[in-house]
């Protein structure tokens, strides 16, 4: 009976932790895309202002979210490719789906921040942004 009980608690805490390790891969993700968010809405806002951009940083921050995404992707690819539980495997398609808006908007802003006359591009950096900003706070509120 004792060993019964002493299993029975170790699978528990086993499952319990690869779950909790699951949010925490989840939540994670969700603060990093958050931060590529509040950066790209900064980016909007200053090529709409009236000071001139200087193209160099801009092309910094523009690599340095692309980075993050690129981060997550692959650790939101594996561990999509790995999971049985089908809630999980939405949840990493989401945040999939979410980070290719983001980087879909961060290309066509490269394209538009090189040849200001492209302003289709600007356009399509607005849309998918607010596409992937709209996604992102529904997926936040449900791991939040």
């Amino acid at each position: 009976m004792k060993k019964f009980l002493v299993l029975t608690l170790s699978f528990f805490l086993i499952f319990t932790n690869i779950s909790f390790a699951e949010q925490k891969d989840i939540t994670k993700t969700i603060k990093d895309v958050t931060m590529v968010n509040d950066r790209i809405s900064i980016m909007i806002k200053k090529i709409t202002g009236d000071d001139p951009l200087d193209i160099d940083d801009f092309k910094k921050e523009i690599k340095f979210c692309e980075s993050i995404l690129g981060e997550n992707s692959k650790k939101m690819t594996s561990l999509y490719s790995n999971e049985s539980d089908i809630e999980l495997k939405r949840s990493y398609s989401s945040l999939l789906y979410i980070m290719s808006l983001y980087e879909l908007s961060l290309s066509s802003m490269v394209v538009y921040i090189n040849d200001d006359s492209k302003t289709d591009y600007f356009i399509d950096t607005c849309s998918s942004y607010s596409g992937a900003n709209i996604a992102l706070k529904t997926i936040t509120s449900i791991y939040n």
